[in-house]
């Protein structure tokens, strides 16, 4: 069964340089190995509003308190 894609350009590129797509986390690179992170690399991708770490897949969306 095919999965949608997102809008992000990486799942239809012939030459993707990252393992994980930064806006749904989906695998678009399966060669590249995926890496473990430091905490100040997530909080970089944070800031620029990433979804999902390139190298690990790790989600960096905080969830909000119900306050």
């Amino acid at each position: 069964m095919l999965r949608k894609r997102c809008s992000n350009d990486n799942h239809g590129r012939s030459v993707v340089t990252v393992r994980f797509c930064p806006t749904c986390g989906a695998v678009v690179n399966d060669r590249i190995l995926a890496r473990g992170c430091a905490l100040e690399k997530h909080t970089r991708m944070r800031r620029v509003r990433k979804a999902y770490c390139v190298d690990c897949g790790q989600g960096l969306v905080q969830q909000r308190s119900g306050r």
